[in-house]
Parts: structure tokens; C-alpha cells; sequence
């Protein structure tokens, strides 16, 4: 019999635990990717601040962004927010950061927003001239996973395929870039049927109700593809700022929400809306409902000023 042994921190003091937990909980703050999570006590006595509300300090603004990932964090040398070269073969739009950012850290964060780099739906890009690149959220199928699983995809590489083959290699698994990414985890091909080596970094969602989730293919009949909650909004009139949550409460192919259900998009009150539990429609301030382009039949609860 093979015994397996598990090895514990042993502490001298309760207080000597309690420093041991809290820098493991910074560590995990501080590696999060979300726009929202905390960063911080990255020096002696600095505190714990927020990530995106720091983006106001070099004139950007909160709307589109995906994700922003600390690049860097010590103790606090001198100086405030502005903006910095990327590292160099780093995927994000801007990054910035400060020697002091008021809460006692030298920080300097990447920032990754919304566009045609992160759209799954748009093919690789940065291929070689004459190559045919394919939407990326085919090489997630491909590699057996879900994109309603995902906020966004970067192509992190696209050349020409290596070596030749005559069928296309499978999608897979593959280890990130060295260096500190924002992805949850990166696939790849030698050969996607096309000519092309890719491989791509993978976001994912911050929870069921992040607006920049993927919905689709949600019942036999329907249309294939996928697309963002958020891009709804604008179909239905509605504005993308400030939106905190976009929660997908029902899809299905539209006759299975009964007589009556309409055949386009329409929003309105939550309230007596007779296709969701009446006890939901407090949560929201806006509802969504109706058939979309692909003929999914949906019903979402939106929460935003």
C-alpha cells in the first residue's frame, strides 16, 4: 500500500499563521486577471487598493475592459500613475502603473480591453501574408470546450503549419508564453486544416452574470454560433456603460416558451413578466426578452443604473 503524505504549515504563533494566510490571500488577489479584484500589500505597511479605478489616474476609461493583470508590485518608491511600455510580445492594449499609487505600492498593471483582438468570433489574426485564418472560437470547439465558458480569445501565435499534414492535428492544451498573462489557459495546433499553427490565450468568465459571457446553440433548431449578452443591449436600444451584471435566466428554442412569445428582441420591466419567476424581477432593472438572430429564445435579467 503506497501511503501519501500531505504537508502542513506548522506555525509558531497564531499570529505567525495569521501573516501566513493573509500573504497567501494577497498572492491569489494579486495574480486575479479581474478588473475588479483588489492588489496591494506589495511593501511594508501598504494597503490594498483598486485595480480599475486606477485607470481614471491615465485618462482611460472602465468601459470594455476585460481584464487587468499586476505586472509588477513592491514597496513604493516615488512617483504617480502613468503610462508604461508593455513588455515586449505581451498581448494587452496599454499598461501604466506609478512608484507610489497612495495605498504605499510601486505597481504597474496590463490592460486588455474588448475589440477585434479579443472578439471570439473574429478570426486569428497576425497571420502570415496568403494564409486563412479561421474564427478562433472554432479551434475552441475543436479543442472540446465550451465558448459560453468565455469573455475572450487572443491569437498569441499564427504561422504557417508545422509540419504539413494531410488532416488536421487535434486542438489541445498548451503551456502560455512565459511572462504574466491574463489568460485561465492557452490552446493550440501544429495543423488547423487551414495552413495555419496556432495558439491562442483563453479568458474566462468572472461569474454567470458577466456581460461579456458568450451565449448560443442553447437547444436543438437553432442557428450555430455564439455571442456576447452584451452585444444584445444594443439590438434592444439599450446603452453597454455601466452594466454590472447581464444574467441569461432562460434560452431555448422559442416554442418552448409557449403561446405568444415574440419573434424579435424587447425590453422592458421584469415585473409581470409572465415568461420568468416573478420572485427574480426585484434583482433587476431591466429585463430582455425574445427571439435573437440565431433563433435562440432568451429572457435576461440586466443590472445597471
Amino acid at each position: 500500500m503506497t501511503l501519501r503524505f500531505r504537508t502542513f504549515l506548522v506555525c509558531a504563533t497564531a499570529a505567525a499563521c495569521g501573516a501566513a494566510a493573509q500573504a497567501e490571500e494577497v498572492s491569489r488577489w494579486n495574480a486575479s486577471p479581474e478588473p475588479t479584484a483588489l492588489y496591494g500589500h506589495c511593501g511594508n505597511a501598504s494597503s490594498m487598493g483598486s485595480k480599475i479605478a486606477t485607470l481614471r489616474y491615465v485618462g482611460e476609461s472602465v468601459e470594455g475592459v476585460l481584464a487587468i493583470k499586476v505586472l509588477s508590485c513592491t514597496h513604493f518608491t516615488g512617483g504617480g500613475f502613468v503610462k508604461q511600455a508593455c513588455p515586449a510580445g505581451s498581448p494587452y492594449d496599454f499598461c501604466y502603473g506609478a512608484g507610489n499609487d497612495g495605498q504605499g505600492n510601486a505597481v504597474k498593471l496590463g490592460v486588455l480591453k474588448a475589440g477585434p483582438r479579443t472578439d471570439p468570433n473574429a478570426p486569428y489574426d497576425g497571420c502570415p501574408p496568403g494564409a486563412d485564418p479561421q474564427p478562433k472560437v472554432s479551434l475552441v470547439r475543436a479543442a472540446g470546450l465550451d465558448p459560453r465558458t468565455l469573455i475572450g480569445i487572443v491569437t498569441l501565435g499564427c504561422t504557417p503549419a508545422t509540419p504539413a499534414r494531410a488532416r488536421p492535428s487535434a486542438a489541445q492544451e498548451v503551456p502560455c508564453p512565459p511572462g504574466r498573462l491574463p489568460f485561465s489557459q492557452c490552446i493550440g495546433t501544429p495543423d488547423d486544416g487551414h495552413g495555419n499553427a496556432v495558439t491562442l490565450g483563453l479568458l474566462r468568465y468572472r461569474g454567470t452574470g458577466d456581460p461579456d459571457g458568450l451565449y448560443g446553440e442553447c437547444d436543438q433548431g437553432i442557428q450555430p454560433g455564439f455571442a456576447s449578452k452584451r452585444s444584445v443591449l444594443a439590438l434592444v436600444g439599450r446603452s453597454t456603460a455601466n452594466v454590472r451584471a447581464i444574467d441569461l435566466l432562460s434560452c431555448a428554442v422559442p416554442w418552448g416558451f409557449g403561446g405568444g412569445f415574440p419573434a424579435g428582441l424587447h425590453t422592458g420591466s421584469c415585473t409581470g413578466l409572465v415568461w420568468m419567476d416573478p420572485a427574480l424581477a426585484p434583482r433587476y432593472d431591466y429585463c430582455i426578452w425574445g427571439t435573437d438572430a440565431r433563433n435562440n429564445g432568451v429572457v435576461m435579467g440586466v443590472s445597471a443604473p
